[in-house]
């Protein structure tokens, strides 16, 4: 079975969610901007990403969950991309949302991987440095910009440009402004044959057909299950909570306990 929705009605962690819990096997590969980022699952467990250049899952969260919008789609038989050991969905979620939290006082002082870098020509005072700290100063030089530091460092995005902020306040580099690029700047750029398939032509499946396909044990393999607005994050508080009610669509109430059961009856 393929899922697919958007991200403007159903919050990535709540798709990540539903994979891990329902432990499936196969792509979720998510479209915004005009660029793709992937991450692979076994049997709901994160087991590989292609997002950009980002070095490993908590990065490649971490930079899906800044996009705003785009469209995701769910399917199997593709080959895994940056293959790793099998690893828990919920720790490597915790961690990407920890650095969410964190990003936006980094990026008030590091606005762009594109924004210059240079040494201040005078210190204040006594500045006791680590040795990483001093390598990234060596790094900078004469004047770098943040994405040419960071590449030459072999760091992560989120990882440098914290480590840039730390020689901000330290009072030893000045950041030139540039260009603010758009959350889907990291992903690759979509191939028109890769891109993800628009919602299905007839619309979101209502709650009555959800409901109806549950009871007749899920779809058949091949078909999709738009989710696009089964689950609407803005209508229910709490929706992560057990078999609650998370959503109306059409004037009927779906719980998740039933739209768990839909999706984990599709065989991998």
């Amino acid at each position: 079975m393929s899922l697919e929705g958007t991200l403007e009605t159903i919050a990535l962690p709540d798709v990540l969610a539903l994979l891990s819990v329902t432990a499936k096997t196969g792509e979720l590969r998510i479209e915004s901007g005009g660029g793709v980022g992937s991450v692979w699952f076994d049997a709901g467990r994160v087991a590989g990403f292609d997002v950009g250049t980002t070095k490993g899952p908590v990065d490649a969260l971490f930079a899906l969950l800044r996009l705003q919008e785009g469209k995701f789609k769910f399917h199997t038989g593709t080959a895994t991309v940056n293959p790793l050991t099998p690893q828990d969905v919920a720790p490597v979620l915790d961690e990407a949302e920890s650095r969410l939290a964190e990003w936006p006082g980094i990026a008030a002082v590091v606005p762009s991987v594109y924004s210059g870098l240079k040494l201040r020509p005078d210190v204040e005072g006594t500045v006791m440095l680590r040795p990483d700290q001093w390598r990234l100063v060596a790094t900078i030089g004469a004047g770098r910009t943040v994405a040419e530091v960071l590449s030459l460092r072999d760091l992560g995005e989120f990882e440098g440009c914290r480590a840039v902020k730390e020689l901000v306040d330290l009072r030893l580099v000045d950041v030139a402004a540039g260009p603010a690029p758009s959350p889907a700047a990291g992903l690759r750029p979509a191939p028109a044959s890769q891109t993800v398939e628009a919602a299905t032509a007839n619309g979101p499946a209502p709650a009555a057909a959800l409901s109806e396909a549950a009871a007749d044990g899920g779809p058949d393999d091949g078909e999709v299950a738009d989710l696009s607005q089964v689950w609407e994050e803005d209508d229910v508080e709490g929706h992560r909570d057990g078999d609650e009610q998370v959503a109306e669509a059409g004037g009927d109430p779906v719980n998740r306990g039933l739209l768990l059961k839909f999706l984990g009856s599709a065989r991998n």
